[in-house]
């Protein structure tokens, strides 16, 4: 992923444990990224309503002395990011990402299901990321990707009480077991998930069955972490490559 300017960003929202200032910047930078630019000092000041000094705090601590560099910064690594996505992506055969591991006993039917992921990812307004720590790090990648091609896709946090699931967001939800979905399903009723569509990606055939979500990807294991880790690993891989594919190459 590079130290381009989005990864320092995320690195901080996916991170944080404070409702603050900084982070409603970084909710808002990512909210914005394709016209971030447009906004001056004030304007993103008044939009979080919050003071120009408290964001050029934020902006120090992450290396940046004004805001004009910053801005500067984000037009450069913008640019140089989705280089870096076009040159790996070209010639790219996506079969060879399920032969990597083994993720399904039917690889067309599995890529069929990543299409239509694709297909409900490209229909949403927002995409939603909810699990646990590691795999949520493991997402990162994807997350970098679709934000710069023009997607908003925020790390659900449970201290943010703004964040409302609506009829427009895709939530995906990763868990190996598959009972952090039905426990976070039990405590956040006031999050509206049923007016979502949403994802599980889990070992555990019993919430496949159940369909507790809108749609499911049922990977081969048993609560085995480390192989549920590189699974997601080539699930993200493989929705991020085929989306470019089929929303960004094409139109390019």
């Amino acid at each position: 992923m590079g130290n381009v300017l989005l990864a320092r960003i995320l690195e901080y929202f996916n991170g944080t444990l404070f409702l603050d200032d900084n982070y409603r910047f970084c909710v808002f930078f990512i909210l914005h990224y394709q016209n971030f630019g447009d906004y001056s000092l004030e304007e993103v000041a008044n939009e979080l309503k919050t003071t120009p000094e408290s964001i050029l705090n934020f902006l120090k601590y992450l290396g940046f002395y004004d805001y004009q560099t910053f801005v500067e910064t984000y037009y450069k690594h913008k640019r140089i990011r989705l280089e870096q996505i076009e040159e790996r992506m070209e010639n790219l055969n996506i079969c060879t990402y399920v032969e990597r591991i083994k993720v399904s006993n039917d690889n067309k039917e599995f890529l069929k299901k990543i299409e239509e992921v694709c297909t409900k990812i490209h229909e949403s307004k927002r995409v939603i990321l909810v699990g646990a720590l590691y795999p949520m790090s493991i997402a990162v990648e994807f997350q970098t990707d679709l934000i710069s091609f023009g997607k908003t896709v925020l790390q659900y946090h449970t201290y943010d009480k703004d964040m409302i699931f609506n009829e427009n967001d895709y939530v995906i939800f990763t868990s190996s077991s598959g009972r952090s979905l039905e426990g976070f399903m039990y405590t956040r009723t006031n999050l509206s998930l049923q007016n979502t569509t949403s994802l599980l990606i889990t070992q555990n055939p019993t919430y496949a069955r159940r369909k507790l979500t809108t749609d499911t990807i049922q990977v081969p294991g048993r609560f085995d972490g480390i192989n549920f880790n590189y699974q997601i690993m080539t699930i993200f891989d493989l929705i991020r490559v085929m989306y470019y594919q089929k929303y960004i190459e094409k139109q390019g």
